[in-house]
Order: C-alpha cells, then sequence, then structure tokens
C-alpha cells in the first residue's frame, strides 16, 4: 500500500464498501480486485519508470461518498445542462435522472440498481469484460471501492435516437468517487453516450474521480462514446476505457483531458471479430504544473479490421504529457489497416511533451503507420494573424483552436463538438465553469480554421504496407 491511498484502503481493508442489497459474487469481486491492487506495481514496464512521477499524486485525506439522494427535479445552479438526450445529473450529495421514453428493451440504470434488478447479466459481464482487475493497478482499486456507475443494455436491432447524457459535477471536498460503467450493445444495435465529468469552478476542492469503462460491441453494433473532463485543477483524474469489439462493429471514441492536476488515463480497443473498426480521439490541453499520463493501444486480434488513433496535447507554463500507444497486430490479423498519430504544441519552454508510439506486427499483409512530432507555435503563424489585425492573444487562440479542429472536426456528434471547442476556449481563458466563456467572433474562427486547416491534409497519414 502507498501512502497515495492509505486514507481509503485501511478502512476498506477491514470492510469493503457495498451497494445496497449488493449480490454476494460482487462483493467477492470487490476482495479479488483489493488483492489484486496490493499485489499491483505502479508501473509494471521498465522502459517507462523513469516517467512513473507524472500519474504520482499524494493522498489528501480522500474519503468515500455516502449514497446521493435521489432528487425529482433539476437545480436550479444545472439547468442549463439539461438538453434532450437521456439526461442524467450526480453531484457529491444528489441524482436526477430524466430516463424516460426508452425504446422497447434498452435497460439504463445505475450501476448500483442494475446488480440488484440484473445480477445474473451483470455477473456474466464483469467476469467477460476486457478490464480485469489484475490487468491494472487503478482497475483493480476502482473495481474493490466502487462507488458508482451505469449499465446500458441496447438490444438486438434496436436504435437509441435520443443521445444518452450522464454528467457528474464535483462541488463536495475531500471525495473519492469510482465508478464502473458497462455498455452492452447487442449486434446491429446503436447507441451515442457523453460522459461529462466538470467541477463547477476553479478553486473548487481537491477531488479524486475514477472511472472504468467497457464497452460491448456485438456483431454490427454502432457505439460513439465521448469523454469530457474539466476538473477543478486540485483534482486527480484516472479513467480506464476499452472495448470489445465484435463482428463488423464500429466503435467511436472521443476523450478530452482538460482540467485535472493530475490525469491519468488508458483507452484501447481489442478486436475480436472480423470487419470490425475504430475512430479514437483524444485531446490533452494542460497548463501550470498539470501532468498526463495518457496510453492508447490497438489490438488486431481479428482480420479485415480498421483502426485509427489521434492524439493532440497542447501545453502551457509548465505542464507536462507522456504519449504512449501501441499497435499490436496479432497472427490472425491479416488484411489490417491501423494508424496512430501522437502530436504535441509546446506554448512554453518550460512545457515539455513526450510521445511514443510503437508497433508490434506478428503477421504478414497489413498496413500500419504511427507518426509522432512535437514543436513550439510557429512564430511566423503568429506573426501573420497579427499583421491581419488580431492581438497576440488572439493569434495563440486560433493557432490552439487550429491545432485541435482537424480532430474535433470529425467528430461525427455535433454537440460534442460544440462542447469540446467551448472547453478549449474556457481553458485559454483559465476558466472553468459550468457556462462557457466563449467570445471568440465566430466568423474568424471559420474563416482561419476552415479555409486554412480544415483542407490541409496529415501528411504522415500515408500507410506503409508490411508483407
Amino acid at each position: 500500500m502507498t501512502s497515495v491511498t492509505q486514507s481509503l484502503l485501511k478502512p476498506a481493508e477491514e470492510e469493503l464498501p457495498a451497494f445496497r442489497d449488493e449480490p454476494s459474487w460482487a462483493a467477492e469481486y470487490r476482495r479479488k480486485a483489493l488483492s489484486a491492487y496490493l499485489a499491483s506495481k505502479p508501473e509494471p514496464n521498465p522502459l517507462y519508470k523513469k516517467y512513473a512521477n507524472l500519474s504520482r499524486f499524494e493522498d489528501s485525506g480522500f474519503r468515500l461518498p455516502t449514497v446521493p439522494s435521489k432528487v425529482n427535479s433539476i437545480p436550479s445552479e444545472f439547468s442549463d445542462m439539461r438538453d434532450e438526450s437521456l439526461f442524467s445529473l450526480q453531484t457529491g450529495s444528489i441524482l436526477y435522472t430524466e430516463w424516460r421514453d426508452l425504446p422497447e428493451g434498452v435497460i439504463l440504470e445505475e450501476l448500483s440498481t442494475a446488480l440488484v434488478n440484473h445480477g445474473d447479466r451483470l455477473k456474466e459481464y464483469f467476469g467477460s469484460k476486457g478490464q480485469q482487475p489484475s490487468d491494472d493497478m487503478f482497475v483493480a482499486l476502482n473495481s474493490a471501492l466502487m462507488t458508482g456507475g451505469k449499465f446500458l443494455y441496447v438490444p438486438r436491432n434496436t436504435t437509441v435516437d435520443k443521445p444518452v447524457h450522464w454528467v457528474f459535477v464535483d462541488d463536495s471536498p475531500g471525495l473519492a468517487h469510482f465508478h464502473q460503467n458497462i455498455v452492452f450493445a447487442d449486434e446491429g444495435s446503436s447507441v451515442q453516450i457523453l460522459s461529462e465529468v466538470l467541477s463547477s469552478e476553479n478553486n473548487a476542492p481537491a477531488t479524486l474521480f475514477s472511472e472504468v469503462t467497457d464497452i460491448f460491441a456485438q456483431p454490427g453494433a454502432q457505439v460513439h462514446y465521448a469523454s469530457l473532463e474539466n476538473l477543478s485543477r486540485k483534482s486527480v483524474f484516472l479513467s480506464n476505457k476499452r472495448t470489445l469489439a465484435g463482428r463488423d462493429s464500429s466503435m467511436h471514441w472521443v476523450s478530452s483531458y482538460i482540467g485535472a492536476d493530475v490525469t491519468r488515463a488508458r483507452a484501447d480497443t481489442k478486436f475480436i471479430g472480423r470487419g470490425s473498426s475504430t475512430d479514437d480521439y483524444e485531446i490533452l490541453f494542460g497548463n501550470g504544473s498539470q501532468r498526463f499520463d495518457v496510453v492508447t493501444d490497438l489490438h488486431h486480434d481479428a482480420a479485415d479490421t480498421s483502426g485509427r488513433i489521434t492524439v493532440r496535447s497542447v501545453l502551457q507554463e509548465k505542464s507536462r504529457s507522456l504519449l504512449r500507444g501501441m499497435i499490436r497486430i496479432g497472427p490472425e490479423g491479416a488484411n489490417t489497416s491501423s494508424y496512430l498519430a501522437e502530436h504535441g504544441m509546446l506554448l512554453s519552454k518550460d512545457a515539455k511533451c513526450d510521445a511514443i508510439p510503437g508497433l508490434e506486427i506478428l503477421t504478414n499483409g497489413v498496413k500500419a503507420t504511427h507518426s509522432a512530432s512535437v514543436s513550439q507555435m510557429d512564430e511566423e503563424h503568429l506573426y501573420y494573424l497579427q499583421t491581419r489585425g488580431l492581438s497576440r492573444d488572439e493569434a495563440e487562440k486560433l493557432m490552439v483552436l487550429g491545432f485541435f479542429d482537424p480532430v474535433i472536426s470529425r467528430i461525427p456528434i455535433d454537440s460534442v463538438r460544440d462542447k469540446l471547442r467551448f472547453l478549449i476556449e474556457d481553458k485559454l481563458n483559465n476558466v472553468i465553469s459550468l457556462k462557457s466563456t466563449r467570445h471568440l467572433d465566430e466568423l474568424e474562427f471559420e474563416k482561419y480554421v476552415k479555409d486554412q486547416i480544415k483542407t490541409t491534409e496529415n501528411i504522415f497519414e500515408g500507410h506503409y504496407k508490411y508483407r
């Protein structure tokens, strides 16, 4: 046990937390997860031990939350967040859900409720999901200390027309939240999910938020999952996401890491069915002393699969990021097409970004490419924009938006694209707020980004074919 988790694990070793009426198999799952965590190492790969400090954080006396009270109406301070989606809002003390008019057969419940109502189904999913406690120390910690999460089941050939939108707002000091989300999209189904983890203001108290998300994309299913994080500067954000992609399924990931002091994120897709595909877009934006440790992987274990990962990082002041990724094409991965790109922009001489993509290819007849670049903002580009009447600050903002836009413009959900642009500009304004402070003139943005950047081809996106 390290000092990081002493305040959480000392009481847990005596009695692990449990949901009300939690089945016995779930309690046993927690106990095994705790044992896995106590036996785990922070960085098992010796090649990356020198980067271990990036995701190290000190225990701030975190404690587990109490069960939130369910409310029938959304509090006024959060009313602007309500949209036409299947909406859920949770804070440190309340839970509001509006999950009416679900298509026939769709199950959308809090994990604590689903464990009681659908225990046998969830027992099967927990036993077969892509992320097990033995895989990662923070998956193990989350599995032992689960305090919340969501369960979504979409039946065969069912389309959920409205996006599913769940929001967590940090408003309570010193709490550590451990959420597990399980999404099962059955054959031929389709669903869009937006998950937001936010703080209400810049000086919100320290919190720890850990999420483990497992997605089962059955044959022919289409899943869009966007995860947007904007916690306060004192917070810690731990994220583990994995998809098991069945035959001809399609998975679209979008992740943004904006606010927390320490971010440790793992996202990967395991292709287990022929013809499956994934697109994964990751955005990081740091300033001050923020630290990011982000790993994105593709595991091609079936033929005729395709995957694309694009990671973009912008760093100001003394912030740091480590971008790691691996394309692994197994012996059964013939005719695979895979691409991994990690690119960083530095706005300060004290900022640092390390990009380390990798390839592991165990068969022939595949296409695989990786690319990486890190550079300072181009002074000539800034000068050009200033000659067009913009101040340096405005020019830098447009440069940052333009750097991110080739990723953002590929996001298929309009509302997610808009939210990301709002979050990025708020970050440029050094603001954390539930209401955006966006003020850049939309015509300026459209003229600069759409005309000059959107049409620019990425020079790294060609493929090298391994024969």
